[in-house]
């Protein structure tokens, strides 16, 4: 048996969870620091960085998800660390103005923290797509979960910018704590149960990640992709350091004003 639509959407909740997590870390935190904050806008784009290159870590998790099987308490962990990453993160803001060592120190974690839940959840998730959806299926669940984490961007930018004005350190926290902890109660319900419910491909044989690599990496198309794919994302993402902090110091727009833009 493999994956039916509703558990397609069922599990295109939880990318729509990273989503809704991960666009204040990167967007309205971001804005914080440059704009509330005055802080070098340097510092929000090395974290930003950072959380992404944390994400080189994704074939190792893909390999480990392939090999070791479980991916349901990846995809769960992974969003755990995700949310406890961004919870982190948010109250490095107002260390960063009363002790900005400390609030440094603490940013420095977080971001890292947000890059391995991204990482072993969003991974691991595909792996489940990419094993369990029957091969007629697979263009339109890349499809249905791609839009759903747009959609979980977009919903969240929305309705946080709503309840973030007028701007404090101890709202922002409220903000963050309760679209964290329900990322994770939403991505447990989602996923619970769909994987013993489903007979996957087969687990290739064991190898080793690097002799894996080596051989994918030897294919001139998935190369090519992979090409592809890192100028697109680029391409996608370059906004999030520009957007909000634009919005603020040109237009003067308040932190929720700026963040329903995202």
């Amino acid at each position: 048996m493999t994956l039916s639509w509703a558990q397609i959407f069922r599990l295109g909740l939880v990318q729509a969870c990273l989503g809704a997590i991960v666009v204040l870390m990167t967007s309205t935190l971001n804005r914080l620091m440059v704009v509330e904050l005055a802080l070098p806008v340097v510092l929000p784009g090395f974290l930003v960085a950072l959380h992404y290159g944390v994400q080189i870590t994704r074939p190792q998790w893909g390999h480990l998800a392939d090999q070791g099987g479980n991916r349901t308490r990846w995809i769960i962990a992974g969003m755990a660390l995700l949310a406890l990453g961004g919870l982190g993160a948010a109250a490095a803001i107002p260390l960063l103005e009363s002790h900005f060592g400390l609030g440094l120190a603490l940013s420095l974690i977080a971001y890292a923290v947000i890059g391995l839940g991204v990482g072993a959840s969003g991974t691991s998730l595909l792996a489940l797509l990419a094993t369990a959806t029957a091969e007629h299926r697979r263009p339109a669940a890349a499809t249905i979960t791609w839009l759903m984490m747009i959609a979980g961007i977009a919903l969240t930018a929305i309705t946080a910018g709503q309840f973030l004005d007028p701007y404090s350190h101890a709202r922002l926290m409220s903000i963050v704590a309760i679209i964290c902890a329900g990322a994770v109660a939403l991505t447990t319900l989602a996923v619970w149960g769909i994987e013993r419910r489903v007979v996957m491909r087969p687990a290739p044989p064991p190898i080793r990640f690097r002799d894996g690599m080596a051989e994918i990496w030897a294919d001139t198309r998935a190369r090519n992709f992979t090409f592809f794919v890192f100028l697109s994302m680029t391409a996608y993402f370059m906004q999030e350091l520009i957007l909000e902090p634009y919005a603020g110091l040109v237009f003067g727009y308040t932190p929720g004003q700026s963040t329903q833009m995202s």
